[in-house]
């Protein structure tokens, strides 16, 4: 399958809207009621296949990589997509 390595820059974004990002893309556990209850909250990337190769580096199937190109644009992130050769031999 044919991937995209995906490179987001954080450098400008302050302390909440890094982990705004971060769990719009990767999802959150949110506790409740003293940590009694928890919920899983998916993030974008729950839905597909993905693998994160450092703190802003992500490799997606090339058939996703529109859906996560939209989010990182939507928080005016800067980015850079590189399309990865195919593997097959």
């Amino acid at each position: 399958m044919k991937k995209t390595m995906i490179l987001y820059d954080l450098k400008n974004k302050g302390k909440v809207e890094k982990t705004h990002i971060v769990r719009s893309l990767f999802g959150y556990t949110d506790k409740s009621n003293h940590g009694d209850y928890a919920y899983d909250r998916e993030g974008l990337l729950s839905k597909f296949k993905h693998e994160k190769i450092d703190k802003s580096v992500i490799v997606v199937n090339r058939k996703d990589e529109l859906q996560v190109k939209k989010v990182l644009r939507k928080f005016g992130l800067n980015l850079m997509m590189i399309r990865l050769p195919d593997k097959r031999h």
